[in-house]
């Protein structure tokens, strides 16, 4: 009997903050006795090893090794100007982008060791595995990446449709935001215009100058020998523009690598989904929506679909809606925050109510002799400085407070106060429009809901990433 892995991180991905064993079955059945396991992480079209690790078998003949370490060090944040996506003058215009930096894939290979002596060679599981830049809670083993994925089934025999496909289970953004209302709950025609969102409808405010993103896990669970074959992953966004209750306009965004997604050069191709592919984010705000909000639209949805000839109008992921808030005339200056969320993708708000500038500096000086000793004679000028500049520190600190705020807005606030790398975007001043790197000094967070707290308003203090330069004195 060979080695054999009994347990490894979860297909088709897991997150890489948190848990991810890899146990090692198997040493007690060669001769001789070997006496460790050895382990190694390969990044796929990599020949060499990121990790190459040894361990002794536990009482039960296993080694149970935990790799999370070694794959935090492979992902992390986008990198690519990802918050300001498809915002023109800013970054290249696109509608899509695929993953870039947030995930990895990998292969694991074992072998054994004897008094220091690799065996004779190495084992590599043909199974590729994919890690994300998120995090999960201590007990998530096994991970279930499911919830984030529709499940398409072939169509039972006798009903008319040509597809040959029906959608059975539904997924969920990579998103931290809670705030969900059902089909029922629109306030609008969205039911009677044909659509539906069996995973619920995530709901968002924004306000007309809003950059914003969303990520979807593109690649679908099929069951069933005869689902069609170009139901692969995600294939198109319809966005739906409502004026009140009613459908104003509609509009398609293909998820075609031509607008920055993928794998599919044209719509239904059916290619399959791998790699950077297995995400999909959509630049979604109305500043940064890939078609024309009307000034008499007073919300959007996006339906993310497959590829699905019997109800196109069906959200295989949970559709999103976006409620445009007119900018009351004694707002301040908005600053709109976007967050590495807990899932390893993007997450924002708008904060609108109170800010404020602050400039703190700290001043190396020394006292400098207002005469010149090396000179022809004594003399001092009225302008000769005593107390001169010789570097100095300065911090640009900035608090901003938030409207009065819903119960479902909390969660939301919760993943920004917890993130590790946040932005900022002004509205006005010599950063507008620009998304910029902050520290957050704001480090506790109190849960506040209507019940104990009535209205309530959140307020974060942040500096910039960089130091403002200054010249010497």
């Amino acid at each position: 009997m060979a080695i054999t892995i009994t347990q490894a991180p979860s297909l088709p991905f897991d997150m890489g903050y948190g848990a991810n064993p890899i146990t090692l079955n198997g040493i007690n059945t060669i001769t001789p006795l070997p006496d460790k396991y050895a382990l190694r992480i390969y990044i796929v079209g990599q020949a060499d090893p990121i990790a190459d690790i040894r361990q002794s078998p536990n009482r039960f003949a296993r080694a149970i090794f935990d790799v999370q370490n070694i794959l935090q060090s492979q992902i992390g944040p986008s990198n690519y100007n990802i918050d300001g996506l498809n915002a023109s003058s800013i970054v290249q215009t696109r509608p899509l982008h695929i993953a870039n930096g947030e995930l990895v894939e990998y292969q694991i290979a074992h072998n054994t060791e004897t008094n220091g002596e690799l065996g004779p060679t190495w084992t590599t599981s043909p199974t590729v595995y994919t890690v994300i830049a998120g995090s999960k809670q201590y007990n998530q083993v096994p991970f279930n990446p499911n919830q984030y994925r529709p499940t398409v089934e072939e169509v039972p025999q006798g009903e008319l449709c040509a597809a040959g496909t029906v959608m059975t289970g539904y997924g969920k953004p990579l998103s931290d935001n809670e705030w969900t209302i059902t089909d029922q709950q629109t306030g609008d025609e969205f039911i009677q215009d044909g659509f539906t969102s069996p995973n619920g409808i995530q709901v968002q405010n924004v306000y007309a100058d809003d950059q914003c993103t969303k990520t979807f896990y593109s690649k679908v669970i099929r069951q069933g020998g005869q689902v069609d074959p170009m139901v692969q992953g995600l294939e198109q966004f319809e966005v739906l523009q409502y004026s009140g209750i009613f459908l104003t306009t509609s509009a398609t965004i293909n998820n075609t690598q031509s607008n920055g997604g993928g794998p599919n050069v044209t719509p239904g191709q059916g290619l399959l989904v791998g790699g950077n592919f297995q995400t999909i984010t959509m630049g979604t705000g109305p500043a940064n929506i890939n078609v024309t909000i009307l000034p008499t639209t007073t919300h959007y949805y996006i339906i993310p679909t497959v590829w699905d000839q019997c109800n196109e109008s069906e959200a295989a992921w949970s559709a999103q809606r976006y409620n445009i808030i007119e900018e009351p005339c004694n707002d301040y200056p908005h600053i709109q925050f976007a967050w590495l969320n807990s899932l390893g993708f993007r997450d924002q708000f708008t904060f609108t109510k109170k800010n404020e500038k602050k400039i703190n500096t700290k001043r190396n000086e020394f006292l400098k002799e207002a005469a010149d000793y090396n000179s022809s004679s004594y003399s001092v000028d009225i302008q000769s400085r005593g107390y001169t500049t010789y570097s100095q520190t300065i911090t640009e600190t900035w608090s901003a407070s938030t409207e009065y705020i819903n119960d479902n807005q909390v969660a939301l606030i919760e993943s920004m106060f917890k993130s590790a790398q946040v932005m900022v975007r002004f509205s006005k001043g010599e950063y507008a429009n620009q998304w910029v790197p902050v520290r957050l000094q704001s480090s506790n967070f109190t849960s506040k809901n209507y019940r104990k707290d009535r209205l309530f308003q959140y307020t974060v203090n942040f500096t910039f990433a960089n130091n403002i330069k200054s010249q010497r004195g």
